[in-house]
């Protein structure tokens, strides 16, 4: 197969080296971008309560990311900002990529999801209008076709190489980096080592209460 030059060449590396430069990024991860099908962002209250269901939550001041993002027992924390319209939720855990949590975040938008952990299970996500249309496993993506809403997701369907076995691959592959990249490239939304930096107001939710 002649794949030429993925499309995102330049977004895969400079997520790569924000992996490197954060190496807590490779014991888990989940960052989320809603895009808001009206233009106008959604405040952060209703996406504390789009994360939780019915769940408790709490809101709170900002705060850098790493100085939340710590083991805890039920109460998630999820940092979140907003570039533009688009909200960016990142956690270091999975609910963002889980089903009843795209499908809220979903309502009356766009929700694009990546998640990863230690043993390389992961979860490459895309939900619109309350629905969850992709969930595909970046390791072993399978082929387009695969997956019947990929066409909804254009620029993920033109990333050619991310459909290729992971023998064929070649070892510089970085499918973490591609998960970004091309959540990056759909939505404009940016994450940068700057970012996971700064404070930013986060929400507490209820583990697992939230799942359901």
């Amino acid at each position: 197969m002649n794949i030429g030059q993925p499309p995102t060449v330049g977004l895969r590396e400079h997520y790569r080296q924000l992996r490197s430069s954060q190496p807590w990024l490779d014991v888990a991860m989940c960052w989320t971008v809603v895009v808001p099908d009206s233009g106008q962002a959604l405040p952060l209250h209703q996406l504390a309560a789009r994360l939780s269901g019915d769940a408790p939550y709490r809101l709170f001041e900002p705060a850098p990311p790493k100085a939340v993002l710590l083991p805890y027992d039920t109460d998630l924390p999820v940092s979140v900002d907003w570039c533009g319209a688009a909200a960016m939720l990142v956690e270091d855990d999975f609910l963002g990529s889980t089903p009843a949590v795209l499908r809220r975040l979903s309502e009356g938008a766009r929700v694009y999801s990546a998640w990863w952990n230690v043993n390389a299970h992961n979860r490459l996500s895309f939900a619109s209008s309350g629905e969850l249309v992709l969930a595909i496993d970046a390791f072993g993506p399978g082929r387009p076709e695969d997956h019947p809403g990929i066409g909804q997701w254009p620029e993920l369907r033109a990333m050619t190489d991310f459909f290729v076995d992971f023998e064929e691959r070649g070892e510089d592959y970085d499918w973490q980096a591609a998960m970004l990249a091309v959540i990056d490239q759909t939505t404009g939304a940016r994450l940068t080592s700057e970012w996971l930096e700064q404070p930013h107001p986060y929400v507490t939710v209820r583990m697992p209460d939230a799942l359901r």
